[in-house]
């Protein structure tokens, strides 16, 4: 019994660091999806920027404008 909830308890803490949060920007459309262990960034910006990066921690805590 105690290994499987130590089993189901791992799974958990496995999905919690992986589901991102998504979020938009008004500045063309620029989303990232971030979640503690990445950051995504899917650039749309009206007079700069597009394409797609990727962030792993611990360099996923930082605002927009840093990776500009």
């Amino acid at each position: 019994m105690k290994k499987k909830l130590i089993i189901v308890f791992a799974v958990i803490t496995a999905v919690l660091l992986l589901i991102p949060v998504r979020k938009v920007y008004e500045d063309g459309g620029t989303q990232t999806y971030t979640s503690l262990t990445y950051k995504v960034i899917v650039w749309k910006q009206i007079d700069g920027k597009s394409g797609t990066e990727f962030y792993l921690f611990p360099n996923n805590f930082r605002q927009l404008d840093y990776y500009e």
